[in-house]
């Protein structure tokens, strides 16, 4: 029996192998998109960081929204190409991409 055939047998594979398809499943992003699934809560990170590693390689963007106090004052100015993970209140999922090596 190979490695992956005994971590594909194990109960934490399969626990995490549903949960993460059911989330998938809840937040599908449209056909149009690339992304798998978008508006994930970040709350759910870490089954998609034990899916990504077990199931699928996949390629997790975060999204938020610049952070400010009661007050008006910004404590966190988020850069307007992407947000950091701290800062972050949602999570996409994409596929990752690997290019075809071409052996001619």
């Amino acid at each position: 029996m190979k490695h992956a055939d005994k971590i594909m047998n194990t109960q934490k594979f399969k626990d995490v192998l549903l949960s993460a398809e059911g989330i998938i499943k809840q937040y599908r992003s449209p056909d149009c998109e690339r992304s798998i699934a978008k508006g994930i809560p970040i709350q759910l990170l870490g089954i998609f960081y034990s899916y990504s590693k077990m199931v699928l390689p996949l390629r997790i963007r975060y999204r938020g929204s610049s952070k400010s106090f009661p007050n008006g004052y910004t404590y966190y100015r988020r850069p307007r190409d992407y947000v950091h993970r701290i800062y972050a209140d949602t999570f996409a999922i994409y596929e990752r991409w690997t290019p075809f090596l071409n052996t001619n």
